[in-house]
């Protein structure tokens, strides 16, 4: 699966207490894992297209691939 590079931001993760994401307006939040509070946003983000799946890559930074769909012919 082909992924685009979106946005270098360069954030060093900490998988083992946080968990991150990419939210409906495409910042980029954190949130503790055994926590029930707020997430930080990280950063503001980019411009969402639809039909695309943002997430935070291994390098840190903002990366999309496209949606794979229920039926859809390759």
């Amino acid at each position: 699966m082909a992924s685009d590079k979106v946005k270098t931001l360069g954030i060093v993760p900490d998988y083992k207490m946080y968990l991150y994401y990419v939210d409906g307006q495409g910042r980029v939040c954190r949130k503790r894992k055994h926590d029930d509070g707020f997430a930080e946003v990280l950063d503001s983000g980019v411009t969402r297209e639809k039909g695309f799946l943002y997430y935070l890559d291994k390098q840190g930074d903002i990366s999309r691939s496209p949606m794979a769909r229920r039926g859809a012919k390759v």
